[in-house]
């Protein structure tokens, strides 16, 4: 169950409030009163406590039976701890008696074996053979240790000496002669590195007449950022490059060579779409010249034959109206040319608004067929990112405090309230604000 404290209205001061709520209780230390609010409100009653001569008359009745029952009691108690002292006399006694005879036992053992001096001396003899053994080694591991620091110190170490364990140079060290360093690291700390060799070969312990496995390539530590990595992919067979240490892309893609490839195919499309288009507007010019041909033809006739002048105006007339057939459709197809080889259009529209997204159909040759706009409706698996504020629904923060009580905060973000104290209760300070803690009636 858990141990909610109450704190009652208290003083160290004041002997007696001067008021206080209906059924309120408080505890006046300075007079030792316990006193609850009076039923109207406006006063307060005694319910309890001591003044100072009722604890002094309280306290000498107790001290008096103290008194007496110590007295009444005393002749027993001494003989019950006289008792106990004998018992305790006797036991140690005994133990005397024990102690005194495993002495004895451990003397006759000594006298027992005393033959196994000889023994015993032999031994001694044995481990000074081994200590003298273990000295020689030692004094043998100090010479070769000292070889090797002559052939150090020299710098020659020709003459066949061997350094066992770590080594230290503090100096620059020149090495004549090629340099094979075995072990599983190589570590160089170092500020510039230069190397002759215009080629570095990775990877070079395989073996020769064995399939690679293994992806060779360069690898740059980029601290508290994910690596990133430049190597030869032996899956996939191509160079590779990652700039997150994870996701890795093909140099030179062939999906680079495909788009290509395809953007010429339809390139070539458009190219011969506008030649057929460049094709009929010729036929249409031509188509017009030989209307102006026929044209001409009647006016010509229309004049020789005065007679004949109605026949040739309805002629002239036909001629006319075959030219701005041919004028519209050499126009029609100068415009199809210049402005959609591809031969689809649409009418001019604006998409998008504040509730609306823009929605295109584009065909495969990569033209517009149609525009239109679609309601924005996002579902809540959709929302990945970002923190709602306050003002349109959301708490403002990414998280809460774990078992805390979420306060409001106008238009701000929420916070919480929270305490681990074991018998806090949810309460309004002085501020108006909530908080946890024990549950206290105040001074007065």
């Amino acid at each position: 169950m858990a141990n909610t404290v109450i704190q009652l209205k208290r003083s160290t001061s004041t002997a007696t409030p001067t008021s206080l709520n209906i059924a309120e209780p408080a505890y006046s230390y300075q007079s030792n009163t316990f006193f609850i609010g009076s039923p109207d409100g406006d006063g307060v009653l005694q319910i309890g406590g001591y003044t100072r001569d009722q604890l002094l008359t309280y306290s000498a009745k107790h001290a008096n039976l103290a008194f007496d029952k110590a007295n009444s009691e005393v002749a027993t108690g001494a003989s019950s701890y006289a008792n106990s002292a004998f018992l305790h006399a006797n036991s140690s006694h005994l133990h005397a008696n024990s102690a005194h005879d495993h002495a004895n036992a451990g003397f006759d053992a000594a006298n027992t074996n005393a033959g196994n001096i000889t023994t015993a001396d032999a031994k001694a003899t044995s481990a000074g053979s081994y200590a003298n053994s273990a000295f020689l080694h030692a004094n043998a591991a100090f010479d070769a240790a000292n070889t090797n620091a002559s052939d150090i110190a020299s710098n020659d170490l020709t003459s066949g000496g061997v350094i066992s364990g770590a080594l230290t140079v503090t100096q620059n060290v020149t090495v004549i002669g090629n340099l094979t360093v075995e072990g599983t690291q190589t570590a160089v700390d170092s500020t510039n590195i230069l190397i002759a060799d215009n080629i570095l070969t990775l990877n070079s312990a395989i073996d020769q007449a064995s399939a690679p496995v293994k992806d060779a390539g360069i690898e740059i530590d980029r601290g508290s950022s994910d690596n990133v990595v430049f190597k030869f992919s032996e899956t996939a067979d191509h160079w590779q490059f990652t700039n997150d240490g994870t996701n890795y892309e093909n140099v030179a893609s062939e999906a680079a060579e495909s788009y290509a490839n395809s953007a010429f195919a339809v390139a070539n499309t458009a190219s011969a779409s506008g030649t057929s288009s460049g094709s009929y507007a010729n036929a249409a010019f031509l188509h017009a010249n030989s209307a102006h041909i026929h044209a001409n033809a009647g006016f010509d006739a229309a004049n020789t034959n005065a007679g004949n002048i109605t026949t040739a105006d309805a002629k002239a007339t036909s001629a006319g109206s075959y030219a701005n057939s041919a004028f519209l459709h050499a126009n029609a197809a100068f415009t199809v040319a210049n402005t959609d080889v591809t031969e689809i259009s649409i009418t001019g529209i604006h998409v998008g608004e504040a509730d609306k997204v823009a929605a295109f159909e584009v065909a495969a040759n990569g033209r517009i067929v149609s525009a239109n706009s679609t309601s924005i409706a996002l579902a809540a698996s959709a929302i990945t990112s970002g923190t709602l504020g306050v003002a349109r629904g959301g708490t403002g923060v990414g998280s809460l405090t774990n078992n805390g009580v979420v306060l409001g905060q106008g238009t701000s973000a929420l916070t919480t309230a929270s305490s681990s104290t074991e018998g806090h209760l949810l309460t309004i300070n002085s501020s108006g604000v909530p908080t946890f803690g024990h549950l206290s009636g105040g001074d007065f």
